[in-house]
C-alpha cells in the first residue's frame, strides 16, 4: 500500500473512528446468526489497525495475524492445551475437510472452524480496504454509505434493533468524512496540518456533527410514512393469502403429530422469554412411534411423579458429569400458555410458586403443574441448569457391544414400521456402515443431509399419501422439507443402524439481546417451534442431535484428546488389573504433565480467564519489538562487528561483510539506483563521510568480483577499514 502523508495522531483518530464502524457492522452478524466471541472478531481489528500505525512489513504481519487466527480458533473451538499435537492435528483435519466440500459447490456442509476462518479473511481483506481508503485515497464514503445502507435493511427486515446503532454511526461516520476531507485539502494545497490547524479546523466539525445528531434524536419521531413492507413481502414470498386453496398450517407447537408434511405459516407471536446467559434448546416432551406418516407416543404410561418445587431432578448425563461442573440459571417469563413447561437440557431445579406441585412423566419428558388436584398455569418460573459437556475422546471410544452393558430396554426406541422400504434401511447402513463407534455413526447420519443436496423449506413440502412413507419420500423424492422431515429421518435411520434414538419437541433458541440489566434475553415466538433428535449413546445417555440444516446444535463438545472421561467404575478397574510397570511410569507421567505442557495449561487457562491482560502484553510485546525492529540500524552493526571478528577473514566472508555493509548503508539513507555503479554509490558515500574508504573496499570486492583476485594480502586491514566505515553509518 502506497501511504500520503498522514499525521500519525490523525491516523489514529481515523482508526478508531473506522473502528467504531466496523463494530457496528459486527453487532447484528453477531445476534442474528450462531456466531459469538465477538470480542475475538474486535481485538483482530484492533491487531490490524495497529499494525498499519506501526507501518509493520508484510512479512512480520501477516505471521503475526496468522498466529492470532489460529489461537483464536483454539479459543472458540477447543478445550485442549493450545499447543498440543492432538489440537494441530484435528484442526488441520477439520479445515483441510472443507476442501472437497467446496469443490463439491456444497456450502452449506462447511465446518464451523472453516466458516470462522472465512470471516476472519473477509475481516482482513475489509480492513485493508479501509486502510486504503484512509492513507491513500482519503474518502471513506463509500464504506459508510454501505454501512447505513447494511443497518438499514437488517433494521427493517430484520429483528436487529439499530435505534443507537443509527446515532453512533452517524456521529463517527460523518466525523470521518469531514476529518479525511480536511486532510484532503491539505495534501492538495501542499501544507502539512499541525496541531493548532487542526484543531481549528476539527474541533467545530466535531460540534456540529455531535450537536446536529443528537438534536435529530431528540426530536419528535412522525413514524413511517409508508406502511410496513415486511408483511407484504412475507406474504408473497411464503404464499399466505395467495395460495391455491390448500390447508396452510401455522408454525408453533402441536400436541398432534400423527400426520407430518404440508406448508405451514409464519407466526410470530411471542411464546415465552428466558433471561440466560447462554443459547438453550427449550425441550417439551418426546415421542417413541413412528407410523410412517407421523409420530404418536404409543408406550405404556406409568404413573406421573411427584416433584416439589426447587427440588434436585435426575437428568441425562448427570452421573457422567465431572467434578466442579458450571451451573447456569434462567428465568422464564410465559407470555403465551402451554400445556407443558419447556425446560433446557441439564435442568436440575424447577422453581415456582410453593402452592403448586409439579409432575413429571419419565416416558416422554413432560412436566406440568397441578394445584389442589387440577392443572394449573404458571406465568414465570426459575431453572437452574448443569451445563453438560460431552468428551470427545470417550464419545469416539463408544462402540456399538456397549448396549449390552446398558440396563434400559431399547426396544420402544429401535421401533420401525413393518412397511418402511429397504432403501431406507441400505441407506442407513451404508452411511454409517464405515464408522465404529456409536457416536461417530450418528454424527455420520446428522453430516447427511448437508452434503447431499437437501434444501431447508417450509412451503413447498409434501405430504405422503396412500402407501407412501413419510422419510422415504423425503430421502429419494423430494428432498426438501423443514425440521420434522430432517429430525424424523434422522430417527428412523439411527434406529435402522440399531441405535435407539427418539423424536423430541421443543423451541428453538429464539432471538437474544441484552436487557436493561444487562443479561442475555431470548425472546422466543411460535416461529421458533422446532424437533431434533436424540440418540442413545452408551455410557453417556440420551444425546442432542441436530440435523436440520441452518441450526446449530448447542451440544457441549471437549475437544479433549488427551482426557479420558469414560465410566467412572472404569478406573478402578484399570488400577486393579494395571501390571506393576504402569505404575512404575506414572510418577514419569506425572512430571511431564506438570512441566512443559502444564505450564502452558495453566497459561491458557489464565488467558482466558483475563484476556485483557493477554491483549495488554500482545500490545506491550509489539511496541517493543518494533521499537526494536526501528532502531535495528543502530544495534545490527555492532551484532555484526562481533560476529566477523570471530570468524576467519577470506573471500568469502569479505564478500558477506561487503554485503552487510552496503544494507546498513541502505538504512542509514543511501539509496543505491539501479542505474548507479559501485564505483559510483562509493564516491556518493566517501563525499558524505569523507576520505576514501567506501572506494578502497569496493575495489577490493570489484577485483575478487570481477578479475577473479581473491588473495587479497591485506585482509585485516579490510576488515579495520570496514568496522570504522560501519560504525560510521550507525544510525
Amino acid at each position: 500500500m502506497k501511504e500520503g502523508r498522514t499525521d500519525m495522531r490523525f491516523l489514529i483518530l481515523m482508526y478508531a473512528l473506522a473502528f467504531v464502524l466496523l463494530w457496528e457492522w459486527l453487532l447484528p452478524v453477531i445476534e442474528l446468526t450462531d456466531t459469538e466471541y465477538i470480542a475475538v472478531f474486535l481485538y483482530f481489528i484492533a491487531i490490524s489497525f495497529l499494525f498499519g500505525l506501526l507501518k509493520m512489513r508484510w512479512w512480520l504481519s501477516v505471521p503475526l495475524k496468522l498466529i492470532y487466527l489460529f489461537w483464536s480458533l483454539h479459543y472458540v473451538f477447543f478445550e485442549s492445551v493450545m499447543l498440543s499435537r492432538e489440537t494441530v492435528s484435528l484442526l488441520t483435519q477439520d479445515l483441510l475437510s472443507n476442501i472437497g466440500i467446496i469443490a463439491a459447490w456444497n456450502w452449506e456442509g462447511i465446518t464451523n472452524p472453516f466458516r470462522t476462518v472465512l470471516f476472519f479473511v473477509l475481516l482482513w481483506m475489509t480492513i485493508y480496504l479501509i486502510r486504503h481508503w484512509i492513507e491513500v485515497r482519503k474518502s471513506i464514503l463509500l464504506f459508510y454509505a454501505m454501512t447505513v445502507i447494511f443497518i438499514a435493511v437488517l433494521d427493517t427486515f430484520s429483528s436487529y434493533s439499530a435505534e443507537g446503532a443509527i446515532f453512533r454511526i452517524m456521529v463517527s461516520g460523518l466525523l470521518l468524512i469531514g476529518l479525511l476531507t480536511i486532510s484532503r485539502i491539505s495534501d492538495r494545497h501542499g501544507r502539512k496540518m499541525g496541531t493548532g490547524m487542526f484543531a481549528t479546523f476539527s474541533l467545530p466539525l466535531l460540534f456540529a456533527v455531535i450537536c446536529s445528531s443528537a438534536f435529530a434524536s431528540f426530536m419528535p419521531d412522525r413514524g413511517p410514512v409508508w406502511a410496513d413492507p415486511v408483511p407484504f413481502l412475507k406474504s408473497v414470498v411464503q404464499g399466505e393469502g395467495i395460495g391455491s386453496g390448500n390447508f396452510v398450517s401455522k408454525s408453533g407447537y402441536d400436541t398432534d403429530d400423527s400426520k407430518l408434511g404440508g406448508a405451514f405459516s409464519q407466526d410470530n407471536t411471542v411464546v415465552f422469554s428466558a433471561t440466560v446467559p447462554k443459547k438453550q434448546y427449550w425441550k417439551i416432551e418426546t415421542k417413541n412411534t413412528y407410523t410412517s406418516k407421523g409420530w404418536e407416543q404409543l408406550s405404556s404410561e406409568t404413573l406421573p411423579v411427584n416433584i416439589v418445587p426447587g427440588s434436585l431432578l435426575a437428568f441425562d448425563g448427570a452421573d457422567s458429569l465431572p467434578e466442579g461442573t458450571g451451573s447456569l440459571h434462567a428465568e422464564i417469563n410465559m407470555k403465551e400458555q402451554l400445556p407443558y413447561l419447556v425446560y433446557p437440557y441439564g435442568t436440575s431445579k424447577i422453581h415456582t410458586r410453593t402452592d403448586v406441585v409439579l409432575q413429571n412423566r419419565e416416558e416422554t419428558g413432560q412436566f406440568w403443574v397441578m394445584k389442589d388436584g387440577e392443572e394449573t398455569e404458571l406465568d414465570s418460573f426459575g431453572i437452574d441448569i448443569v451445563e453438560q459437556k460431552y468428551s470427545l475422546t470417550a464419545l469416539r471410544e463408544t462402540s456399538m457391544d456397549d448396549y449390552a452393558l446398558e440396563s434400559v430396554d431399547f426396544t420402544e426406541f429401535l421401533q420401525l414400521p413393518e412397511q418402511l422400504p429397504d432403501r431406507v434401511r441400505e441407506l442407513a447402513l451404508d452411511i454409517t456402515g464405515k464408522e465404529e463407534s456409536v457416536y461417530e455413526k450418528a454424527k455420520s447420519i446428522e453430516r447427511y443431509f448437508a452434503r447431499n443436496g437437501f434444501m431447508y423449506d417450509q412451503q413447498n413440502v409434501a405430504v405422503p399419501k396412500g402407501n407412501e412413507d413419510y422419510v422415504d419420500q423425503f430421502l429419494f423424492d423430494t428432498k426438501r422439507g423443514y425440521c420434522d422431515n430432517f429430525s424424523t429421518s434422522m430417527v428412523v435411520m439411527l434406529r435402522a443402524s440399531d441405535i435407539p434414538a427418539r423424536w423430541v419437541k421443543g423451541f428453538a433458541p429464539g432471538e437474544g439481546k441484552t436487557n436493561s440489566r444487562g443479561k442475555m434475553e431470548y425472546t422466543v415466538t411460535n416461529n421458533e417451534a422446532h424437533s431434533w433428535v436424540e440418540a442413545y449413546i452408551p455410557g453417556f445417555g440420551w444425546m442432542p442431535f441436530e440435523p436440520t440444516i441452518g441450526f446449530s446444535n448447542t451440544t457441549g463438545i471437549e475437544y479433549d484428546l488427551e482426557t479420558d472421561m469414560s465410566d467412572p467404575e472404569a478406573p478402578e478397574m484399570e488400577e486393579r488389573e494395571k501390571p506393576e510397570v504402569d505404575r512404575a511410569e506414572t510418577p514419569a507421567k506425572k512430571e511431564e504433565d506438570s512441566g512443559f505442557i502444564a505450564f502452558f495449561s495453566k497459561t491458557d487457562k489464565f488467558l482466558r480467564e483475563n484476556a485483557w491482560i493477554g491483549i495488554i502484553g500482545i500490545a506491550v510485546l509489539l511496541v517493543i519489538a518494533w521499537n526494536v525492529y526501528k532502531h535495528r540500524g543502530k544495534w545490527i552493526p555492532k551484532l555484526l562487528i562481533n560476529t566477523y571478528r570471530k570468524k576467519k577473514t577470506d573471500w568469502d566472508m569479505y564478500t558477506k561483510q561487503y554485503k552487510s555493509l552496503l544494507k546498513q548503508l541502505d538504512r542509514f539513507g543511501f539509496k543505491r539506483t539501479d542505474s548507479m555503479t559501485l564505483s559510483e554509490y562509493a564516491k556518493t558515500v566517501d563525499r558524505h563521510f569523507g576520505g576514501r574508504r567506501m572506494r578502497m573496499l569496493t575495489e577490493a570486492y570489484e577485483r575478487g568480483l570481477y578479475g577473479g583476485y581473491t588473495n587479497h594480502g591485506d585482509w585485516a586491514g579490510l576488515q579495520e577499514i570496514w568496522e570504522d566505515l560501519i560504525n560510521r553509518a550507525s544510525c
